[in-house]
């Protein structure tokens, strides 16, 4: 009499139906958090005119920020207004960064990873806050990318 082995396919399948499950949940909380802020947005100001409620909706940055604060390897954005600083400078070259497919998400990585590079750089601890002489070193990285990718692509 064989022995039958029992198989692991049905527990991967299973695995993989529960995380896209998951995935699909946690984008329409996401969806639904953005729709319930918008509309809180729109509700407390609502005599303001039509073109500056167009600059109140929310981006592809608003979005990734939201999601990267959540995110142990972004936790620097949780500090003073660097958030906010790093989102000004996303939307000053939002128009060179589309040009070169650069996506809100890889410009966040890229910070990350210029923000790792200083603190390797400097023997500082893996979780240490971010300063204004970090966020310069940042900054100065970005445009950088930008002048190189002006540099190699023409402007």
């Amino acid at each position: 009499m064989p022995v039958e082995k029992k198989s692991s396919v049905d527990e991967v399948l299973k695995r993989e139906k529960l995380a896209k499950e998951f995935e699909k949940e946690k984008r329409s909380t996401e969806q639904k958090a953005i729709e319930q802020a918008a509309a809180k947005l729109s509700a407390q100001s609502p005599e303001t005119t039509d073109t500056t409620k167009s600059s109140k909706f929310i981006t592809n940055i608003d979005i990734a920020f939201s999601q990267a604060k959540t995110d142990l390897r972004f936790y620097f954005l949780n500090d003073g207004t660097y958030a906010d600083d790093f989102k000004k400078l996303f939307q000053e070259n939002e128009s060179l960064f589309k040009r070169y497919g650069i996506t809100s998400q890889k410009y966040l990585e890229y910070i990350r990873e210029s923000f790792d590079r200083y603190k390797k750089i400097h023997d500082m601890m893996p979780l240490d806050p971010m300063k204004p002489k970090h966020f310069k070193y940042v900054e100065d990285s970005i445009a950088e990318l930008v002048r190189m990718f002006n540099q190699r692509f023409g402007k």
